[in-house]
């Protein structure tokens, strides 16, 4: 009987040494700035230019899109050369805007690109890096009464990530 279970040990202890489960597929988005900078993903930090009339926004960052891959047996942090994004992290904020109720009752776009996904505990919009970004305009839409509220536009300093649709 003990050999049984130390053998079950064993192989449990084998099994969770040799699986780490974390997500290799889907691109990945850094919590903070500084975490985009120790990782190297980082590009640059968006100025705010005008707060909306909601000021939910407390940083807005442009970094390589990346992902998480084994290699020898170890998990790494891998950067995609194919696309940039742009990363939105709110402030604390009421219960009225918990991430659990992102796509339920409201929703983060960008006035020229559209929505934006949420994941990693920030909100992220994907672009090709041929793209240049100057002016980010974000808007938050309350999905049960089909409203519009601006909660700020943000300005990134001349860099490699420039022109773009301004207002």
């Amino acid at each position: 009987m003990k050999r049984k279970v130390l053998f079950s040990l064993c192989i449990v202890a084998l099994i969770c040494n040799c699986c780490n489960e974390f997500n290799t597929a889907t691109p990945q988005a850094s919590s903070t700035i500084i975490t985009s900078k120790e990782n190297g993903f980082y590009l640059s930090t968006g100025n705010k230019l005008r707060t909306g009339e909601l000021d939910i926004i407390d940083s807005v960052w442009i970094e390589k899109v990346w992902h998480y891959k084994v290699i020898n047996g170890e998990k790494k942090k891998i950067s995609l050369s194919s696309n940039n994004q742009v990363v939105l992290k709110l402030k604390k904020t009421n219960e009225e805007f918990k991430k659990n109720n992102y796509f339920l009752e409201w929703k983060i776009e960008e006035k020229h690109f559209g929505d934006l996904a949420s994941g990693n505990g920030v909100f992220i919009m994907r672009y090709p890096n041929t793209t240049k970004i100057d002016t980010l305009h974000f808007l938050l839409n309350r999905l049960n009464n089909n409203s519009t509220t601006d909660i700020g536009t943000f300005f990134f300093p001349t860099s490699s990530h420039s022109p773009s649709q301004a207002d």
